[in-house]
């Protein structure tokens, strides 16, 4: 029982977190605010739970409890998805190696572009760089460089989450409560 309670587990939290970035990414375009300190935000919450789920997907803590088979395996995650692959869970971190690897990739900076919303050809500049830059006409995130598909990994969080849910509705054992939320009293100094 409590190899199938750690499957089981580790499962539901897989589908969670593929929620929690479907929700993050309804949100990228939704801010409606000039200022793109709140896509950027999203955007960030949306790779940081990608990153989360690739985690889950592939864990070796959770293998040896399923037979040896990852939760991807479990689940028949495509090979091909980039949250598979695992390269999405290097995005935030190894963030500090990516930097200097792609400022020294980049040989002589004069400028830095960070944190723009729109055609990326309309902020290029010769001598600059992107540390964060996102094109919501293609959804699109360019950061260090490396151009990341937001959309493509919505579409992969989106089918893991189904196949998830499928999963647990045919192998679940343990009880489900629903969630609820309940409202703390006012905090101190509010």
């Amino acid at each position: 029982m409590r190899d199938a309670a750690i499957v089981e587990i580790g499962v539901r939290e897989t589908a969670t977190f593929c929620q929690f970035a479907e929700f993050a990414y309804s949100k990228i375009d939704d801010s409606g605010s000039p200022d793109p300190t709140a896509a950027f935000f999203f955007i960030h919450a949306f790779v940081g739970y990608c990153s989360t789920v690739a985690h889950l997907l592939l864990s070796e803590e959770i293998a040896p409890h399923a037979g040896g088979q990852t939760i991807a395996q479990l689940l028949e995650v495509p090979h091909d998805d980039r949250i598979r692959l695992g390269s999405i869970g290097e995005i935030n971190e190894h963030y500090d190696q990516r930097l200097v690897r792609g400022l020294a990739m980049r040989g002589e900076v004069e400028k830095i572009l960070d944190r723009n919303v729109g055609d990326r050809d309309a902020f290029e500049q010769e001598f600059s760089i992107f540390l964060m830059h996102y094109d919501p006409s293609v959804h699109v995130l360019t950061e260090l460089e490396e151009e990341i598909d937001l959309a493509r990994l919505y579409s992969e969080v989106a089918n893991i989450r189904k196949r998830a849910s499928a999963w647990l509705t045919g192998n679940a054992v343990l009880q489900d409560r629903p969630a609820e939320v309940t409202i703390p009293p006012d905090k101190p100094g509010s």
